[in-house]
């Protein structure tokens, strides 16, 4: 049988970027030990690698990836493409708590810069420390067909990874991921998942794509995603979930996904701003499952399902966002016939613009959320509509023969509209028998009408 090796090194952490240079080998037991000392002395163990049923490499101390090289001789284990700072990981990578790490394409040597890290088989990056990635490509390896690995619908192809387990401090930077993840938690593709969250993170002008998920989060916060690139990926672009909360994402370009940008799961103080988001076949944006005190604007929304949805959550704002080209509708303020994490209400939407759908605000089964001098245009059906016993507050709002309508046969759908002038309404027995139009001043006194059994009004500012 063969035998099981284990090696490690021994570098001064206060000196670890000094030159390396070998001093001796000493075989014991099983076992065989790299011993490399810096100017200084020798440290404690910094760069380990261990085959019995892990075949990790443990970072557990300041190193760089050019330390690892230096470290791990063995081809099997890490080896270069003949590409200048392209590799093969064969095995798995682990950065110690306390530890901090770094892969840059940049060295004193253009040739020793981190370029290209290709992940062979089911072997991932895992991340307890502090990490930094600027410059720098990874990938999913196939070794035998010399490929990335691609990944079925339901994500049951294992391929490499990236985790970040209570990681404190992280950088990602001017960097690539692709072709990583699969449906196994932890190891979806780019994943903050672990015991206790990862916080202090920083994710900047990199691209994510053909990703099982771009990005997921559990219990996250103080996390930035600014100006990066997510695309073609399967499931979710960005998911943050699970108590996820003080976190923005701003300036992102997202597009052709399935799902864009989705917050679920009592994720509060989410900023998500400036981003464009296209071509994603469900939705653009969505605040899910008791998503509080969180704010979308700003936000550029084309060609999704529906542009922005609100379902189960209470007590958000969005608004200045553009959204257009929604096959369903623009906004969708939504509640389950059964919620079973909140319920929405007491939202606040203002200042929008919706062009092109065939709804422009639906309201189902939600509640006294209010609708603000939003701007609709190029409306196929309704302008608002409403199901289930839903209510809606419309504010501030010029009209221009604007259709609001019940859809279904719930024995109640409330529309109020408030501070908006004098506004004219036909339907529902206002031109019944050839009168005109009802006028209502609504600064002075709100309207409300009950809409039953598919019934519907026009409604005009005068």
């Amino acid at each position: 049988m063969t035998s099981l090796w284990k090696k490690s090194i021994n570098i001064a952490a206060a000196v670890i970027l000094a030159p390396l240079i070998l001093i001796s080998t000493v075989p014991y037991e099983e076992h065989h030990y790299l011993r490399f000392a810096a100017e200084g002395g020798v440290g404690e163990e910094c760069i380990e690698y261990e085959e019995e049923e892990e075949n990790t490499i443990t970072i557990n101390c300041n190193a760089s990836f050019l330390n690892v090289v230096q470290t791990i001789s063995d081809t099997e284990i890490l080896q270069t493409t003949g590409r200048p700072g392209e590799y093969v990981l064969n095995a798995s990578l682990e950065v110690a708590d306390d530890a901090t790490f770094e892969m840059t394409s940049s060295s004193s040597s253009s040739e020793d810069g981190l370029q290209y890290l290709k992940l062979a088989g089911e072997n991932g990056i895992i991340v307890y420390g502090k990490i930094l990635i600027d410059g720098v490509k990874i990938t999913s390896w196939d070794i035998e067909d010399e490929d990335v690995i691609q990944q079925d619908r339901n994500g049951t192809i294992s391929r490499g990874f990236v985790q970040f387990a209570a990681s404190e401090g992280a950088q990602i930077l001017n960097s690539e991921f692709g072709y990583l993840g699969y449906a196994e938690p932890g190891q979806r593709g780019f994943d903050l998942f672990g015991e206790g969250p990862s916080h202090d993170m920083e994710i900047r002008d990199s691209k994510f794509h053909n990703m099982w998920f771009a990005f997921y989060s559990n219990s996250a916060y103080n996390i930035t995603i600014d100006g990066n690139e997510y695309y073609n990926n399967i499931k979710y672009a960005l998911d943050p979930h699970t108590t996820t909360h003080d976190m923005n994402i701003t300036r992102n370009l997202v597009h052709n996904n399935p799902a864009g940008i989705i917050c679920s799961d009592r994720c509060y103080n989410i900023l998500i701003e400036g981003n464009m988001v296209q071509n994603n076949s469900q939705y653009g944006i969505h605040f899910s499952r008791n998503m509080t005190d969180s704010i979308a604007r700003n936000n550029q929304i084309t060609n999704s399902t529906s542009g922005i949805v609100i379902s189960e959550s209470s007590n958000n704002q969005v608004y200045n966002n553009t959204i257009e080209r929604a096959t369903s509708q623009g906004i969708l303020l939504f509640n389950p016939s059964e919620p079973d994490d909140g319920l929405t209400r007491n939202n606040l939407v203002y200042n929008n613009t919706i062009s092109s759908s065939p709804i422009g605000i639906n309201a189902t089964r939600s509640y006294d959320n209010i609708l603000e001098n939003n701007r609709l245009s190029d409306i196929e059906s309704n302008e608002y509509r409403l199901a289930g016993n839903a209510s809606i507050i419309i504010r501030g709002q010029e009209f221009d023969n604007a259709l609001i309508s019940e859809i279904g046969s719930a024995p109640r759908n409330l529309v109020e509209i408030v501070d908006s002038g004098i506004i004219e309404v036909r339907g529902a027995g206002a031109d019944e028998g050839g009168r005109e139009a009802d006028l209502y001043n609504t600064d002075i006194e709100p309207y409300n009408r009950t809409l039953n059994d598919g019934e519907s009004i026009t409604v005009s500012s005068s």
